[in-house]
């Protein structure tokens, strides 16, 4: 079973009243880094980035450019890639040497 980050809208203040997606900035099937931009919001005229919340790959965006989103709203899916050292490796014992016990 995969592993997956959300990049989700942030909270805003109340007097923000119009968020929608100006442009992505990864595609599906690129890499992202933590804390890297990946979506640009545009926030009462303003443009405001949204970073990736974790390593990984973006697999999915599920609200395209020009769309209205709100707080907390999943518009993509990363999946989590492991650390050097963090994944688990199948042990072949047929290279193993046999015990009597």
């Amino acid at each position: 079973m995969s592993k997956h980050a959300d990049v989700v809208i942030p909270a805003f203040s109340d007097s923000i009243d119009d968020v929608r997606i100006s442009n992505w900035l990864k595609n599906e099937g690129d890499d992202v880094t933590f804390g890297e931009p990946v979506v640009e919001l545009e926030v009462n005229k303003a443009a405001v980035e949204v970073e990736a919340p974790a390593d990984g790959i973006l697999e999915a965006i599920y609200c395209w450019e020009g769309e209205e989103v709100i707080e907390g709203e999943r518009v993509g899916v990363i999946i989590l890639t492991a650390a050097d050292g963090d994944e688990e490796e199948e042990f072949d014992f047929a290279d193993s040497e046999k015990y009597d016990i």
